[in-house]
């Protein structure tokens, strides 16, 4: 399977999805003083990671990408 697209969205998705419900709960929650920071980076690391996979995806144009297999591509030949 070539083409994991359907994957990494559904990856993003879930990724997104729960840190901003994690985000969420914050407000719901009390967090003991001792782990908050550890949750923020958490936090912030999941959606960082989620936004990584947007940016991924929809962060350049198609036209970007194909150049961009092709000169791999063309790299690998050589």
């Amino acid at each position: 399977m070539k083409d994991r697209s359907a994957f990494r969205y559904t990856i993003g998705l879930i990724v997104i999805i729960g840190g901003l419900a994690g985000l969420g709960a914050l407000y719901r929650f009390e967090v003991p003083v001792g782990n908050r920071e550890a949750l923020l980076l958490a936090l912030g690391i999941v959606l960082g990671w989620g936004g990584a996979v947007v940016n991924h995806e929809f962060g350049s144009s198609s036209a970007g990408r194909k150049a961009a297999e092709a000169g791999i591509k063309q790299a690998g030949d050589e």
